[in-house]
């Protein structure tokens, strides 16, 4: 069910006029997403809605697709021709002038820019201050329920971190068993561990001996698949959430060794990286458990800058990290200056991943990754496994 009293106590919390989610065709995924409308549903023509900080929603939809608002309950005026569409979008903003959309300035942050340019103008053009939907929707869909807490910090953190060491052992034994381990076989075993403990994934596992680690998102395949022979280095990235669909995520990388001892280069790269995730975590620490607010962009400023002064800056080419909800890549706010400018503030019952990484190319990729979790009090807590200090030897 939409929760639209909650949705009108944010308003006016941040005081905001109204929120306007528009939408042709499934342009705007966050609109839909938040409406609930079903992807099969048929579209071909403009809807809008107007959820104003107070009074009774408004849906906008063309006379031969009334029906694809039709779940949602609220005022629904009838368009037909473009006129109409204009005059109504008009009476919008006369009703709610400072109003939110899913713009975001500069395109600072693509995942909250859905409207096209054009309404943009049309609607200023009518008077409208328009404000960014970003921090809205941070707090509508990215917050996290008591019971989605409790669960995660109890039960999904905790058993991905058992399957990450289940995971290196079978790589052990494989190695001492028949020579060598097979990165799409060890994928494998990943999954059937997560089937056993009813746990879901979108996608499958990484699992990356170090050349091929160097390609941040390379994951084996039936088709596409390296042998980890003794002494190699080796990257592995998982991420699940309870099959029951209505939890949380984990996304937890390692990195471990086979043999007992890494060369130089791999243990310097992995400390810089450990140091530079935990200056992220501190800063993150000090701030909230001070009270003092911090944004996404800051964490990603104290990691980058760390990995940058160690000589490594041009190896790591992706952002700090990324928010975490029911999704692995969630709607909150993202530990990133890098690829975006997010300046989200990082808010309670959130929770996103940490995890700088170094990719040299054809040498090595080596990455780090924990996920934090802000609790209701605005303290901030590191779920599952304690942060790997150094690469695990399995050997």
């Amino acid at each position: 069910m939409i929760q639209f009293e909650h949705i009108q106590n944010i308003l006016k919390e941040s005081n905001i006029d109204g929120w306007l989610l528009i939408d042709f065709r499934g342009s705007n995924s966050i609109a839909w997403d938040l409406l609930s409308i079903p992807s099969t549903t048929h579209c071909t023509r403009r809807w809008a809605v107007l959820i104003p900080k107070e009074g009774k929603v408004k849906k906008l939809v063309h006379a031969i697709e009334p029906f694809t608002l039709g779940h949602i309950q609220a005022q629904e005026i009838i368009y037909a021709g473009y006129d109409q569409w204009q005059s109504e979008l008009q009476a919008f903003v006369k009703e709610c002038p400072h109003i939110a959309i899913e713009y975001s300035p500069l395109c600072a942050i693509p995942t909250a820019s859905k409207v096209d340019a054009g309404t943009v103008e049309l609607l200023r053009s009518y008077g409208a201050d328009i404000q960014s939907s970003a921090d809205l929707l941070q707090q509508v869909s990215a917050v996290w329920t008591s019971e989605q807490i409790e669960e995660n910090v109890s039960f999904t953190a905790p058993m991905l971190g058992t399957i990450m060491h289940e995971t290196m052992d079978i790589i052990r034994k494989s190695i001492i068993k028949y020579g060598h381990a097979d990165e799409f076989t060890i994928q494998q075993f990943v999954l059937q561990r997560f089937k056993d403990n009813k746990l879901f994934t979108y996608s499958a596992p990484i699992i990356a001996k170090d050349i091929n680690a160097a390609s941040p998102h390379y994951a084996p395949d039936e088709n596409h698949s390296s042998t980890i022979e003794k002494d190699t280095t080796v990257l592995i990235d998982m991420w699940a959430t309870p099959l029951h669909g209505h939890g949380t995520y984990s996304d937890i990388t390692w990195m471990c060794h086979t043999g007992n001892n890494p060369s130089e280069l791999h243990k310097e790269i992995f400390s810089v990286l450990a140091d530079a995730r935990d200056s992220g975590i501190s800063l993150i620490e000090n701030r909230l458990n001070s009270g003092m607010p911090i944004a996404g962009y800051e964490v990603d400023d104290a990691v980058r800058n760390h990995i940058k002064n160690k000589g490594y800056g041009e190896y790591f080419v992706h952002r700090t990290g990324h928010s975490i909800t029911t999704e692995t890549h969630g709607a909150g706010a993202n530990m990133d200056n890098f690829e975006t400018h997010d300046m989200r503030l990082i808010i309670p019952k959130t929770s996103f991943s940490i995890e700088p990484g170094i990719y040299i190319h054809n040498q090595i990729g080596m990455r780090t990754e924990i996920d934090i979790l802000i609790l209701e009090d605005g303290k901030p807590i590191i779920t599952g496994m304690i942060p790997q200090k150094n690469i695990e030897l399995l050997f």
